[in-house]
């Protein structure tokens, strides 16, 4: 079993001692951890009294719930972003596919944040690039929104990814790049064909 430890006053901790261990402090970390608020996670743990690898009533970690809502920051400081995917995949209740917010898979949250390794991983895992969120944006509308090139690339080497697809303010992922000033993006979408 993988345990997650974290860095406290120059070494390394992990669980803390069931004296000190307090179940209020386990779920409001992992509420903080739902809702991306890093100041908070660390505010938590410093306390010594949450534990890190805790599981709520659903059996989620915190930093199950901080990869599945898309918070990078959260799931770095709590356990390496790669190698915590890797391990929330070989979960086998977890769905690859899962919606967050704005009804965006762990997918798009990886294209949007330009973590093209990622990105790899979860397709490599079965991730559905097909599917749009709540403003029918696909894969390809979020990564031109985060502006990473190579997450881009990828992303159109990818079959089932509609390079014209419109979102629902009819706008394809060629103008979400115009819109974000991600120039050299437009100008790559135009050379692959885009209309």
């Amino acid at each position: 079993m993988l345990k997650i430890r974290f860095y406290k006053c120059g070494q390394w901790e992990a669980t803390p001692t069931p004296a000190r261990r307090d179940a209020r402090a386990d779920a409001e970390l992992h509420a903080a951890c739902r809702k991306g608020n890093l100041a908070e996670v660390k505010r938590i743990l410093d306390t010594g009294q949450a534990d890190i690898n805790c599981r709520d009533v659903g059996g989620r970690t915190p930093v199950m719930w901080a990869a599945s809502m898309g918070h990078r920051d959260v799931v770095e400081f709590l356990g390496g972003d790669r190698e915590t995917v890797k391990f929330v995949l070989s979960l086998d209740w977890v769905d690859i596919n899962s919606r967050g917010e704005r009804s965006r898979t762990p997918v798009m949250w990886a294209a949007l944040k330009g973590q093209r390794d990622v990105v790899e991983l979860l397709v490599s895992r079965g991730a559905d690039v097909s599917l749009v969120d709540d403003g029918g944006n696909n894969i390809l509308h979020v990564a031109c929104l985060g502006g990473d090139g190579e997450t881009v690339k990828f992303v159109l080497s990818l079959d089932g990814v509609d390079i014209n697809a419109r979102n629902n303010y009819r706008k394809t992922a060629t103008d979400v790049a115009r819109d974000e000033e991600h120039h050299q993006l437009s100008d790559l979408l135009v050379s692959r064909g885009t209309q």
